[in-house]
C-alpha cells in the first residue's frame, strides 16, 4: 500500500510540476478593472523572437503560411518563443536571481542566471526532520516563549485570513502549520524531471495549429502536385509513396527553430501523448491558446 500512495504522489506531484513549467498557472491574457471598465492586455510577442534572427526571413514566410492557413499571427510569434533556449532553460527550472553588482556603485543589484534542481527525497528528509526538532523546542518552551509575547513589545502576525489575537493561538498556528510541512515534506517525491519536460516546448505550436489550421493549407507545393499526380494514376505505387504528409509547414517551423528533425507524425504523436498521459493539462493549455487566438482575432 505504502508503494502504491508514493507512485500517486509522484505522478500527482509531476502533473504540478509540468503545470507549473508550461505557465499554465499563469494568465496568459492580465485583466484588470480602470475606472469600472475592464481591460485586458496580453504580452505575446509582436514579431520574431531573438533567437530566430539567422533564419528570419524563412520563419516569417511559413508563419505568413500559418497565418494564411487560419491562425492569428501574435500568438504563432508566442508559440514560436516557448521554443527559444532561454524558454527551455526557464521550463528546466532555470531562473534569474538578484545579485549586487559589484561594478556598479552604490546599492544597484544585477540579475543573474540561477539554476536550481528539485530537491531530492533525502533533502526532503531533512526538512522533516528540522520541522519537527523545531516544533519539539517550542512546545517544550512554549511558557517561555509566551512570557515574552505578553510583554506586548512583540505583534502578533497574521494569520491565513485575519489578524490573530493572542500569543498562544500564533504559537499553536506556528506548531500546526509546522505539521503540515512535516506532512507535506514526507509525502514528497522527486518527480524525473528530464524526461518529464523533454521537448514540451513543442506542444504549444502543435496544438494551436492543430485546433486552427486548416490541413490543405499546410501543404507544400511539392506535395499538392504529387497530390494530382497520383490521382491521375492512383496504381501508381511510386507516386503515392512519395506523397508527404498535411502539416509539413507545422514541421518546417519546428525544425527551422529547433535545429532538430521533426516530422508531422512527430509532433502529432507527442500531442496525442500529452494529452493522453495529461488530459486536464491538455484542455487547460487548449483553452489558454483558444483565449489567445480570440484575443487577436478581435484586435
Amino acid at each position: 500500500m505504502a508503494t502504491q500512495g508514493k507512485k500517486t504522489n509522484r505522478k500527482r506531484i509531476s502533473e504540478e510540476l509540468l503545470a507549473e513549467r508550461l505557465g499554465l498557472h499563469d494568465d496568459w491574457i492580465e485583466c484588470w478593472e480602470e475606472n469600472g471598465v475592464w481591460k485586458e492586455e496580453c504580452s505575446a510577442p509582436d514579431q520574431l523572437p531573438e533567437f530566430v534572427r539567422n533564419s528570419r526571413r524563412k520563419t516569417e514566410s511559413l508563419v505568413d503560411r500559418l497565418v494564411a492557413a487560419g491562425c492569428q499571427r501574435r500568438v504563432i510569434y508566442f508559440c514560436i518563443a516557448q521554443l527559444s533556449p532561454e524558454a527551455e532553460r526557464i521550463r528546466s527550472g532555470g531562473g534569474w536571481k538578484s545579485v549586487p553588482d559589484k561594478r556598479a556603485q552604490g546599492e544597484d543589484n544585477a540579475l543573474h542566471r540561477h539554476e536550481q534542481k528539485l530537491a531530492t527525497r533525502e533533502d526532503m528528509e531533512a526538512v522533516v526532520n528540522n520541522a519537527k526538532a523545531t516544533r519539539k523546542l517550542i512546545q517544550r518552551y512554549q511558557r517561555e516563549l509566551l512570557l515574552v509575547a505578553d510583554t506586548g513589545g512583540f505583534p502578533v502576525p497574521a494569520g491565513l485570513m485575519t489578524k490573530l489575537e493572542h500569543s498562544e493561538d500564533a504559537l499553536a498556528l506556528l506548531e500546526n502549520s509546522l505539521t503540515w510541512i512535516v506532512e507535506l515534506a514526507g509525502a514528497y517525491t522527486a518527480p524525473m524531471e528530464t524526461t518529464l519536460l523533454k521537448s514540451k516546448g513543442l506542444l504549444y505550436l502543435t496544438l494551436y495549429v492543430s485546433q486552427y489550421a486548416r490541413s490543405k493549407k499546410l501543404r507544400s507545393s511539392k506535395v499538392k502536385g504529387v497530390l494530382k499526380e497520383s490521382r491521375r494514376a492512383s496504381g501508381d505505387l511510386r507516386a503515392r509513396s512519395s506523397i508527404i504528409a498535411p502539416g509539413n509547414v507545422l514541421a518546417e517551423v519546428a525544425n527551422t527553430c529547433t535545429g532538430e528533425s521533426w516530422a508531422p507524425s512527430d509532433l502529432n504523436r507527442k500531442l496525442a501523448t500529452f494529452r493522453a498521459e495529461h488530459p486536464r493539462l491538455y484542455n487547460e493549455m487548449k483553452s489558454k491558446l483558444d483565449a489567445l487566438h480570440q484575443y487577436f482575432l478581435t484586435k
